[in-house]
This record gives structure tokens, C-alpha cells and sequence, in this order.
């Protein structure tokens, strides 16, 4: 069995607004975000992100900066 551990990943996020009474924080509010893992044998995953709202969306995500340790702390042997 595996060990597990918690960081804190930060993307900086491009996008389009449609309208001048928007903001940037509105449309992000509007989405909802999903991790999918297939568990197909490969190690392949997906952060899916999907709203309805049609006064912007998100065009572009990009991993920036380093790695973040939470407070929760890992585990330090293999759970059975």
C-alpha cells in the first residue's frame, strides 16, 4: 500500500470575459472543478473543469511557482 502526502499546487489561470460588468473571480466561482483518475494501468489523470455561465470562460491554465507543504502532515510508513 502507498504512503500518502498533501501539497498545495498553484496555477495561474487566463481567460475571456464577454460583457464589462463581469469579473475574473465571478466566472472562476461559476466553475466546477473534478479530478478524474481511470485507473486504466497507465498513470494518466484529469483536472475537468465544466460551467454554464456564458459571460466568460477559461481559456488557459498554467502550473507556476513551487510546491506548497500543507499542515496536515504525510504519512511516514506504507498503510496496509
Amino acid at each position: 500500500m502507498p504512503r500518502l502526502f498533501n501539497r498545495l499546487i498553484t496555477f495561474r489561470v487566463e481567460g475571456e470575459i464577454y460583457d464589462s460588468d463581469t469579473t475574473a473571480e465571478e466566472i472562476l466561482k461559476n466553475y466546477n472543478w473534478k479530478f478524474k483518475e481511470y485507473n486504466d494501468g497507465k498513470d494518466i489523470c484529469f483536472l475537468e473543469l465544466e460551467h454554464t455561465d456564458h459571460r466568460g470562460k477559461i481559456t488557459k491554465l498554467i502550473k507556476v511557482g513551487k510546491t506548497h507543504k500543507l499542515k496536515k502532515p504525510d504519512t511516514e510508513f506504507f498503510l496496509t
